[in-house]
């Protein structure tokens, strides 16, 4: 009777079993996806192929496909991370500085790409350091420090006279950046001009936008000891400086849950950066815009805090005043057509559809005889449509390994200058990306010429 009931047991499970694995591969899209709640692509069905089957790498495939597109996954998913949350003794403000990965975009793959391109289709182009100081009368916000020692602080300003350094950056760091910014403004026609703003990512931001009941301020050494050792064609911005009166106003600079910037942040640094140059802008009122509620960015998706539900967000998009176009750009060629503002999208890669290399152009229908490019990480996406005003073309490259590959891009950014009649170049990085970083110290003096 007792071997009777196990043998029924084992086989109404594995009929079990052998259903849900039937339904799985009957409904589940085989397709790969981007998935926004995790922020990467989910695997696809595998192709069964001779050579996969031969190296092993079909079962793993297989593996990673089932993973991925279980009945009910993001319910699971969803369940299992709020039931863990609710034992967290981690705080609010805990969860909002953890790491927030960069938005994944999976990078565009062509036909035209794996054969010469011609005729009518392409066109050829001629780490923070914390640490707190005793009360002090607080000076003017946006006025510098003396620096002492072998460092440069970002503080942030109480409201009880001390100051907390948010981040902290060693002179020769510093003075490293001031060569590689050097070495680019030296690139430039006579006339040109390079322009750097290194903003704080929201981790750093927040600290600052969220906390006005006990800060009053911040300021930053950095911006001003780095001016000091650059070239005269070099304009070094404080992100700091340009944010504080509209944190201190309440206006929405930061996300909350994304490490970015908002659209209004983006416009308020360009905004600041145009003006310093001499341009009438335009305001950012006479620009229609779209809405998209209950947003939840990378912060919130690196753990899937339910603690960070109630802090969604609202991303505001502001859509170009002229028709306006963009291309991918590799090989000195216009390829592939990509979005300015993509209206399929309910995350960050709304602005343009996210990242794409090697490199890529924005053409807004100005006739203002000037071309520029912007060096940036995804800090960029939202601000390079605020300057098509400004410039013929806007060029935008992301040098990260995951979006530019010399080979690719077949050129250096010497040639691209040269090709592209770029008359200034823009510098917008993170602090993830600037003094200090593999994308400051690494790629952009290995990518200069």
């Amino acid at each position: 009777m007792r071997r009777k009931f196990t043998f029924l047991v084992t086989l109404w499970w594995l009929i079990l079993c052998g259903t849900v694995g039937v339904c799985l591969l009957l409904f589940a899209n085989p397709d790969s996806v981007v998935s926004n709640e995790e922020n990467r692509t989910l695997a696809g069905m595998p192709d069964i192929t001779w050579s996969t089957l031969q190296a092993g790498g079909y079962s793993e495939a297989f593996e990673s496909f089932l993973t991925d597109k279980f009945f009910l996954r993001s319910e699971l998913v969803d369940g299992t991370t709020a039931l863990k949350h609710m034992f967290s003794s981690l705080t609010v403000d805990e969860l909002l500085n953890e790491e927030g990965e960069e938005v994944f975009v999976p990078a565009l793959v062509l036909e035209e790409d794996q054969q010469e391109t011609s005729g009518d289709n392409t066109t050829e182009f001629t780490s923070p350091i914390i640490a707190t100081e005793e009360p002090e009368t607080v000076a003017d916000s946006t006025a510098s420090a003396a620096i002492t020692g072998d460092s440069a602080n970002v503080w942030l300003l109480n409201n009880d006279g001390s100051k907390t350094a948010l981040l902290t950056y060693s002179l020769d760091e510093i003075q490293k950046t001031a060569e590689t910014l050097n070495a680019y403004a030296a690139l430039l026609p006579v006339g040109g001009k390079l322009h750097v703003l290194f903003a704080p990512r929201s981790q750093t931001a927040n600290k600052f936008a969220l906390h006005l009941d006990t800060a009053i301020g911040w300021s930053s050494e950095v911006e001003p000891l780095l001016s000091s050792m650059v070239s005269d064609n070099v304009e070094v911005y404080s992100a700091y400086d340009i944010f504080q009166t509209p944190i201190l106003s309440g206006e929405y600079v930061y996300f909350r849950t994304d490490h970015h910037w908002t659209a209004l942040g983006a416009y308020l640094a360009a905004d600041a950066m145009l003006k310093s140059d001499g341009y009438q802008t335009i305001p950012l009122s006479d620009y229609s815009e779209k809405t998209i509620d209950d947003f939840l960015g990378s912060i919130y998706l690196h753990g899937r805090s339910a603690k960070l539900k109630e802090l969604a967000d609202t991303i505001t998009a502001y859509y170009p005043l002229l028709p306006a176009k963009s291309y991918r750009v590799s090989n000195a060629y216009k390829k592939d057509s990509l979005p300015i503002i993509d209206d399929t999208q309910t995350t960050y890669l709304v602005f343009l559809g996210g990242t794409y290399g090697p490199y890529r152009v924005l053409e807004g229908g100005y006739q203002t005889g000037k071309n520029m490019l912007l060096i940036c990480d995804s800090f960029g996406n939202s601000i390079a449509p605020f300057f098509m005003p400004y410039y013929d073309d806007v060029y935008m490259v992301d040098l990260r390994d995951e979006y530019y590959t010399r080979q690719d891009a077949q050129g250096s950014v010497k040639d691209y200058i040269r090709r592209c009649d770029i008359d200034d170049l823009y510098i917008v990085l993170s602090d993830t990306n600037n003094i200090g970083s593999v994308y400051l110290n690494k790629l952009m003096p290995e990518n200069i010429d």
